[in-house]
Formats: C-alpha cells, structure tokens, sequence
C-alpha cells in the first residue's frame, strides 16, 4: 500500500468509521455523505488488500486485520491531526524571527525610527537586522526581506515602496566651509576634497549626481578619504574633512543643529527607498505583518 495526496484523508475516514463504530455516524461526525464514507472504506481496502471492516445491516465492526491496524494508525492519525492544528496556529498568529538585510542609511532613514514600535506591536517576533553596504542575495543567504535604494534592486524581487522622495544632500561642516569656501555650481566641487564612498556594488568610488530643471548628469569627485560605510564618511564630514554626499534624511539632525551646512540644494536629485522580498506562493505571517506596519510610514 502506498499513501499518495489522499492517503491522509482516507486513514481519518478509517479511524473515524471505528471509532464511531458506523458508517453512518462518522458521516455525520465528519459532515459529509454515508456514501462518501463507505467509497472512502472500498478505496482503503482495495490499497490494502485485506478487508478492514465486517458490515452486517444492524453494525459495522473491525476485522481481525482492522484491529491490528487501527492499534498502529490511530495514534498517528492523532498525532497528524495535531502538528495540522499547531501549524494552523503558527501561520495565523504572526511569530518567529524575521531576518531582514539593509544598508546602514536605509536603517537610519527609515527603519530605525519604527523598531521598537514594532516588536511593541508584535511580541512575538523577533528581528534580526544585518547592516550590509553590498547587495545581498536574500535567498541564498536565509533573509527574508531587504530595504535599499531601488537603483540597487534585482530584477527578480517583488518591491514594496517605503519612500519615494528621498533628496541628496552635499554637506560640509561650518569649519571646513570657512576654510575652503562653498561651491556654486556642482563643478566646483573639484577644487574641493570630497568624501567618497566605495561601492560594493561596483568596487569603484561612487560618482555623484545632480539634476536642475529637467537636467541630469553625474560627476567625478576627489578626495583623500573614502569608505563603504556611512557612519566613517559622516564621520569625517563632522571632523572638517571635506564635502560629503548623503541622502538628506541620513543627515537631517545634524543640519538641524548646524553640525553640517547644505549646499547645492538646487541641484539635488531624488532617490526612492523600498523594501524587496522573493516572490512566493505563501508569504511568512511575519513578513506580510511587518510590510503592513511599514506601509502605514511610506511617504
């Protein structure tokens, strides 16, 4: 005998049917037809080979081959029904952890904010947050969704929008600004050391674009530090070290209180933010919750 798609089916309609001690008691047990019943009976039997069932017109009973049987599939048939329930339970009830992989500027510009309004929301799943400049390949390497700039998503990702009006920023501190002067045009910016940031992405320093009425270019900048991480590059812009290049949310504290200057504002191009995940048939309880509470923040 072999239990294909159905098998599960037909052993719950045996256990029931002894349990019950009649065809037409299981039916209504299990809220179907007697002759469904009875066509699920035939069916076992002829897989197994061996009746299961003696049917007379007042009773149905276990043959000497149906007891031996019921001993061993019953317990199973439980236990089935069981794991079938908690599975139930776990996909409805939003739990366990999520892995989510971001660059350190999409945490501070978005996620940052929200976390502990989250794990408040849901207690019963955890986050694990890993902080990478390169592109990750959530599949393979076990996240379960990703938040970066959408230059940087791959094809095959289902994307989610978080923010859609996110500008660049070029900034310095007061002191480097008195020092060396405040560029007028974009092309200025050569005659000034600027902090660049080495891209995973390329492996090349990140060239910086600007956009004014409907014009849109890039430049190369110079300069005598660069970093694939944030925190050295803003680092280094707070310390006077030159003109860094960042989206204006990462650095909106610091011109609010006059740390960093903005210039070239004029000429600031927008970037968009959305969180990506792997198209699948069954989306996590955990991930369809945490796109939901995100969506209420997009902007």
């Amino acid at each position: 005998m072999t239990i294909d798609t159905d098998g599960f089916e037909l052993l719950t309609v045996f256990v029931c049917v002894a349990d019950a001690r009649g065809f037409t008691a299981a039916a209504v047990m299990m809220g179907v037809s007697k002759s469904a019943i009875s066509h699920a009976i035939r069916q076992l039997e002829k897989r197994a080979g061996v009746r299961l069932f003696n049917r007379t017109t007042r009773s149905v009973g276990l043959t000497e081959a149906g007891e031996v049987f019921y001993q061993r599939v019953a317990p199973l048939v439980l236990e089935l029904k069981g794991a079938f329930t908690d599975l139930a339970q776990v996909a409805a009830r939003p739990s366990g952890t999520l892995r989510l992989t971001l660059s350190r500027s999409a945490y501070v510009m978005f996620l940052e904010p929200l976390v502990s309004k989250f794990l408040t929301a849901f207690p019963e799943i955890n986050l694990d947050i890993a902080i990478e400049s390169r592109v990750v390949d959530i599949v393979n390497d076990g996240y379960d969704a990703g938040i970066r700039v959408n230059s940087f998503l791959q094809l095959d990702m289902v994307t989610v929008p978080l923010a859609t009006d996110i500008r660049m920023a070029v900034v310095a501190s007061p002191d480097y600004i008195k020092r060396h002067g405040v560029p007028k045009v974009p092309a200025d910016l050569v005659h000034h050391d600027c902090i660049r940031y080495n891209s995973a992405v390329t492996g090349s320093h990140e060239r910086w674009a600007f956009s004014s009425e409907g014009q849109h270019f890039e430049i190369e900048t110079k300069g005598r530090i660069s970093s694939n991480d944030g925190m050295t590059l803003l680092s280094a812009a707070l310390d006077g070290c030159g003109y860094g290049y960042f989206y204006d949310r990462y650095v909106q504290d610091y011109l609010a209180d006059g740390r960093l200057v903005r210039v070239l504002e004029n000429w600031s191009p927008k970037r968009s933010l959305s969180l990506y995940y792997f198209s699948r048939s069954a989306m996590p309880q955990k991930l369809r919750v945490f796109i939901d509470f995100l969506k209420q923040y997009e902007n």
